[in-house]
């Protein structure tokens, strides 16, 4: 197998072709095999009623469970520093990965509308007023853009006739 990885490999790496990924699932006594692109285990309906995913439960626990959890942390933290991602950063991630558990236990995909809706909450709750903090750089004024553009565009007829002129100069 080590020999063939450069051979397998240099396709992709060449021409950015995909490795095709088959995996066997045992399905009723026979075989099915599915390919990476195959995203049809995904789709929650086909599943049986016990295996998928409830949604209503998953928003009451997240929020009973998480959302109440995060909302006692933030009540420990003054509000001034509620836009401090650093003051801000383990109760959130505390509630993402409570929001996370959740899904998984419930036989729910992650990211999903309740959790997004979750996250909406509390983004909402404790985060609207906060602006972002790592501003770039604004837009410089218009008369600096045209002045910018405009020198270097009226620059290369110039040069080119002072380059003209000098050529038959020599000549």
């Amino acid at each position: 197998m080590t020999t063939l990885l450069p051979f397998v490999l240099f396709p992709v790496l060449l021409w950015g072709g995909a490795l095709q990924t088959n995996v066997t699932m045992e399905d009723d006594g026979g075989t099915r095999k599915i390919k990476e692109d195959d995203e049809s285990f995904q789709k929650q309906d086909e599943l049986p009623v016990i295996v998928r995913c409830n949604l209503t439960h998953l928003e009451w626990l997240s929020n009973e469970l998480c959302q109440f959890s995060f909302t006692n942390d933030m009540q420990d933290i003054n509000k001034d520093l509620w836009c401090d991602w650093e003051s801000v950063i383990r109760p959130y991630n505390m509630l993402t990965l409570c929001l996370e558990y959740l899904t998984s236990k419930l036989g729910c995909f992650f990211p999903n509308n309740a959790v997004q809706e979750a996250l909406l909450q509390v983004h909402i709750q404790y985060f609207h007023h906060c602006h972002d903090q790592e501003e770039g750089f604004s837009d410089a004024p218009h008369y600096v853009a045209v002045t910018l553009t405009i020198v270097p565009v009226c620059l290369i007829p110039i040069l080119v006739f002072l380059i003209v002129c000098k050529s038959k100069v020599r000549e």
